[in-house]
C-alpha cells in the first residue's frame, strides 16, 4: 500500500508538471467569472446518458428529462458538515481514486489522481473558509468539488471532478453532465451569497470564454496547486460531448 502511494504521488507530481509548468505544453491561466453576467440555469446543464447503436458504433445523447441532479455542501466550518463529508463523501473519492485500470492521461484517470487532491485539501486544512460541494444523481455522487466559500472576497473553486466511471470513452451506464451542473449550482450559490467575482485556473479556456469568463494569462511554475480539475479531469465528457472522441461545445 505504501509503494501504491508512492507511486500514485509520483503520477499526481507528473501531471502537475505536465499541466501546468510555464508554457511548454499549455499555459495555464487564471479564469475571471463576473456573477453579474451569469445568465446560465439548471435546465441549462439536466443530466444525460449515451445510448450507442451496436451497428454504426454511433453514440446518441439521450437527456434525462424525468430526473435531475440534486446537491448538498458541507462547510468545514461545520463539525456535523465535517462528520457527515467523512461518512458520505470520502468514502467515495476513495473509491474514485483507486481506478488502477484506467488508461493514464485519460479524462477518467485525471479525475481518479485528482479525486485524491480533495480529500487531502479537507484532511489537510480543515479550513472553516472551504466548502465541498457534490452533485448527486438518483442517490449517488457524480460529481465532487473542493472551493472557497462565499465569505472571500474572489472565491476560487480549487478542484472540480466527475466520476470517473462516467468518464470513461464510450460507457453507456454512467450519467453525465453531473460536473458542468455542479459548476452551476455552485455559481448560482456565489451569486446568491452577493459575491462579485469567482476565480478558478484554466489550461481550457474557449469553453468558459464563450460563457463570460475573463482571463488573466499567468504561464510561471509558481501556482501548481492551484488545479481545476473541471478542465482536466471533466471537460471531455461534459454535457457537451457529441459522441466524437474530442467533443465540442454546443
Amino acid at each position: 500500500m505504501k509503494l501504491k502511494n508512492i507511486f500514485v504521488g509520483f503520477l499526481k507530481t507528473l501531471l502537475l508538471i505536465t499541466l501546468f509548468c510555464g508554457s511548454l505544453i499549455h499555459a495555464a491561466n487564471y479564469m475571471f467569472l463576473i456573477l453579474q453576467n451569469y445568465q446560465y440555469t439548471a435546465n441549462d446543464f439536466p443530466p444525460y446518458l449515451f445510448e450507442k447503436n451496436f451497428e454504426t458504433g454511433q453514440l446518441t445523447k439521450i437527456i434525462d428529462t424525468e430526473n435531475a441532479f440534486q446537491f448538498k455542501t458541507y462547510s468545514l466550518a461545520s463539525e456535523t458538515d465535517i462528520e457527515s463529508y467523512t461518512s458520505n463523501v470520502k468514502p467515495v473519492l476513495i473509491k474514485w481514486a483507486e481506478g488502477d485500470e484506467l488508461d493514464m492521461g485519460s479524462d477518467a484517470s485525471t479525475s481518479s489522481i485528482l479525486s485524491l487532491d480533495i480529500i487531502e485539501g479537507v484532511d489537510e486544512d480543515y479550513l472553516p473558509t472551504k466548502e465541498v460541494h457534490v452533485a448527486i444523481y438518483k442517490g449517488k455522487i457524480e460529481a465532487v468539488s473542493y472551493t472557497e466559500d462565499a465569505r472571500q472576497a474572489i472565491p476560487e473553486i480549487k478542484t472540480l471532478i466527475a466520476n470517473p466511471e462516467g468518464l470513461i470513452e464510450g460507457q453507456t451506464k454512467i450519467v453525465k453532465g453531473g460536473g458542468s451542473s455542479l459548476l452551476n449550482y455552485m455559481l448560482q450559490r456565489f451569486k446568491a451569497n452577493n459575491v462579485k467575482r469567482v476565480q478558478l485556473r484554466s489550461i481550457r479556456d474557449k469553453y468558459y470564454l464563450d460563457r463570460g469568463w475573463e482571463k488573466k494569462e499567468e504561464t510561471d511554475c509558481s501556482g501548481l496547486i492551484y488545479l481545476d480539475t473541471f478542465q482536466v479531469a471533466f471537460f471531455n465528457s461534459a454535457i457537451f460531448s457529441t459522441g466524437v472522441k474530442y467533443p465540442t461545445a454546443a
